[in-house]
C-alpha cells in the first residue's frame, strides 16, 4: 500500500532574521502494529492500535529552541526547574553546528509538560495540560506524581507522544522490525554508546544522521566506520528516533498495559494515575539515547518497541523530548479574555477589541479589521482603512505580510495609536487613517 508522508516547515523571513515555525511531519489517521512478540515482556503482545492524525517534530527540541521558548515565558508566569538551566551543550571544538544545536536534555517530565504549554501560547496556540482538581492551566506550578496533570485533547497546542503516537512514528512503515530501517544496526545509523561519532558519550547535533555524520571504529561501531554515511531519516523524515537522547512520552507505565482489558486500542493514552496500584509510578521515554548499547542483556534498548522508564521527577543527560500537535485548529482568537464589559475582548497581543455580528471588528488602537483565520497563530488580516488582507501572528506581529507585494511591512505605532504600515526596507508605506 503506498502511503504519502507530508512534511511541512515554516520559515518566516524579514527585519533580517529568519524564524522557524515548526518543521514537523504530518502523521495520518491509520492502524499499526505497536509493540513486539520478540522483546520484552512488557512490549507484548504486538497488537493493532489505531490512531487519529497528528503532526510530529522532525528534529529532538534543541536547546536553542528550549531556551527561545523558556525565557519568552517568564513573562506569562512559567517557572522550571533547576536542572534544565545546566543542559549539556556540544563540544567547544565542533565548528559544524552552534553548541545550543545539540537536543535539549536534564529536563524532567513535569518540565516537559510546562514548556509544552509554554511553546503553545509563544506560538499562539492554546495550551493543553491543566491540573484538574484546580482546572489551572499547568505553568508555575510545583508538580509531583499526586498532581492530576491532564489534557485538553481538542487544543491544538503542542505535548509530548503518547507511547502509540511515538512509536508508529518512529517506525514508519517499519513492521515487526527493530529499527526504522530493518534489524540491525551499526555507528553510521545513530548514536549510542561507543557508536563511533566524535562525540561519544554525549549527543550528536540534531539531524547529524544527514549523510555528514563521521564514523571511527569503536567497540560498538560494528563497522559503520566503512560504510557510505547515509542520511537517516525514516519514512516520515524523523532524525534521530534510535539513540541520540530518549525521547519523554505522555503516558504512565504499566507493564501489562497491552492486555489490560481497559485499553481501546484506539488513540491509546495509557492508564490513568488512578489506575496505578504503585505509589510512585513511573512515565515512559522512547528511543534510547546516546549511554545506551544495543546489548541482549540491557534488552536491546535502542529497539523501537523498548520502553524506557523514569520517575516525572527525574531529569538526566540523556533524555530530552520531541513535540506533537493535534490535526485540528483552534478557533479564531480562542486565547481571548473577556473583559468586565460583554461586548469588549482582548488579546494580549492586539489590545481591546469590539466584535459584531457580521464579523467586522473594531479594534481601540487600529481601527476596523475583518479577521479570518485560527487561533493567534493563522491571521489573515482586512484593514479597512488600508484596503488590504495582511497576513500576521502573535508571534511576528507587528510585522504583516502583503501577499500580492510578497512584502513584510511593520505596523507603526504612534503615541498608543498604530498609524502607518512600513514596509521592511522602508520605500512603501500604507497610511491608516482613524474615524
Amino acid at each position: 500500500m503506498f502511503s504519502l508522508t507530508v512534511t511541512f516547515f515554516s520559515l518566516i523571513c524579514f527585519a533580517n532574521a529568519c524564524f522557524s515555525f515548526e518543521d514537523v511531519s504530518l502523521i495520518k489517521s491509520g492502524s499499526f502494529y505497536q509493540g513486539s512478540d520478540k522483546g520484552q515482556h512488557d512490549e507484548s503482545p504486538k497488537h493493532i492500535v489505531r490512531l487519529s492524525s497528528f503532526y510530529i517534530d522532525r528534529f529532538e527540541v534543541s536547546i536553542k529552541q528550549w531556551g527561545e521558548v523558556a525565557d519568552s515565558s517568564f513573562s506569562e508566569g512559567y517557572r522550571f526547574s533547576e536542572s534544565q538551566q545546566f543542559p549539556k551543550r556540544g563540544p567547544g571544538w565542533f565548528t559544524g553546528a552552534d553548541r545550543l544545536d545539540f537536543p535539549m536534555n536534564m529536563i524532567s517530565w513535569f518540565d516537559a509538560v510546562k514548556w509544552c504549554n509554554a511553546r503553545s501560547e509563544y506560538m499562539g496556540r492554546l495550551p493543553l495540560y491543566y491540573d484538574s482538581d484546580t482546572n489551572d492551566i499547568i505553568r508555575n506550578q510545583d508538580l509531583s506524581s499526586l498532581t492530576n496533570v491532564s489534557v485538553y485533547w481538542n487544543r491544538s497546542g503542542y505535548r509530548l507522544p503518547t507511547e502509540s503516537e511515538w512509536e508508529k512514528s518512529a517506525r514508519g512503515i517499519a513492521s515487526g522490525y527493530k529499527f526504522p530501517w530493518g534489524n540491525s544496526i551499526d555507528g553510521s545509523m545513530a548514536n549510542y554508546k561507543l557508536s563511533g561519532d566524535p562525540f561519544d558519550d554525549g549527543s550528536t547535533p540534531v539531524g547529524y544522521y544527514s549523510g555528514r555524520q563521521e564514523i571511527d571504529s569503536r567497540a560498538a561501531s560494528f563497522g559503520g566506520e566503512s560504510r557510505a554515511t547515509g542520511d537517516m531519516k525514516n519514512f516520515y523524515n524523523l532524525y534521530d528516533v534510535v539513540g541520540n537522547v530518549s525521547e519523554w512520552c505522555w503516558d504512565w507505565y504499566d507493564g501489562s498495559w497491552y492486555v489490560d482489558s481497559k485499553n481501546s486500542h484506539r488513540d491509546d493514552r495509557g492508564p490513568s494515575r488512578g489506575q496505578l496500584s504503585v505509589l510512585d509510578p513511573v512515565k515512559v521515554h522512547r528511543g534510547g539515547g546516546f549511554k545506551n548499547d544495543n546489548s541482549s542483556e540491557l534488552g536491546e534498548s535502542l529497539r523501537i518497541a523498548f520502553r524506557g522508564v523514569a520517575y516525572p521527577r527525574e531529569y538526566s543527560t540523556s533524555i530530552g523530548i520531541r513535540t506533537v500537535r493535534g490535526d485540528f485548529d483552534d478557533p479564531l482568537w480562542a486565547d481571548s479574555i473577556s473583559t468586565k464589559s460583554s461586548f469588549w475582548m482582548h488579546l494580549d497581543w492586539l489590545g481591546y477589541y469590539y466584535k459584531f455580528e457580521n464579523s467586522w471588528t473594531y479594534f481601540s488602537q487600529i481601527g476596523w479589521i475583518y479577521p479570518y483565520g485560527n487561533g493567534s497563530y493563522d491571521n489573515w488580516l482586512f484593514y479597512h482603512e488600508a484596503k488590504s488582507w495582511l497576513w500576521t501572528n502573535k508571534r511576528v506581529f507587528p510585522w504583516h505580510f502583503h501577499s500580492e507585494d510578497k512584502v513584510w511591512y511593520e505596523l507603526i505605532d504612534e503615541n498608543g495609536k498604530f498609524t502607518h504600515f512600513k514596509s521592511q526596507d522602508s520605500e512603501k508605506k500604507i497610511t491608516l487613517i482613524h474615524d
